[in-house]
């Protein structure tokens, strides 16, 4: 197959071979780059599973105002197949000490937490739910994007819906 020239076949020098096999590789890790693909999503299509996540979201007072029901939740300027089902605003209590030393719970007025309902069709793969580029699962920080927001939060369950 290779003489003693280094030629693949009398034709080709071995050398020259794997250097037009490096930029055949970089031109395909070029184009999924450019399409916005991970190499995981090339592989076989994952099962799509109808997902229903709770995330607690503190924030400062005011900014979860923009959150709203039916907003559908977005990556990196795409839509993905989830949207926003309910959400609750809440006061953020904290814990300090009265004079005598005893603790006191109190509102912070300057923090609020949002509990966001998110419901959709996410695809399950590896033993994980994908929002996106995002694993899904219960104690994960995750980034909740719509076209009015981004907002980090932490979920705290999650729920298949049948």
């Amino acid at each position: 197959m290779i003489n003693k020239e280094g030629k693949v076949f009398n034709k080709i020098n071995i050398l020259d071979l794997i250097f037009i096999g490096v930029i055949v590789l970089l031109l395909f890790l070029s184009v999924i780059k450019i399409m916005g693909k991970d190499l995981e999503d090339i592989g076989a299509s994952a099962e799509s599973v109808q997902v229903r996540f709770v995330a607690s979201i503190p924030y400062d007072t005011g900014y979860l105002d923009s959150i709203q029901v039916g907003d559908t939740i977005g990556e990196t300027k795409q839509y993905l197949e989830a949207t926003v089902v309910d959400v609750q605003v809440m006061p953020v209590y904290e814990t300090n000490l009265d004079d005598s030393g005893n603790p006191v719970k109190s509102v912070d007025p300057s923090m609020e937490e949002a509990i966001v309902t998110i419901e959709g069709t996410l695809p399950y793969d590896s033993m994980s739910y994908k929002l996106g580029a995002q694993e899904v699962r219960q104690g994960k920080i995750i980034f909740i994007e719509s076209d009015f927001y981004r907002l980090k939060g932490q979920i705290v369950s999650i729920e298949v819906v049948n």
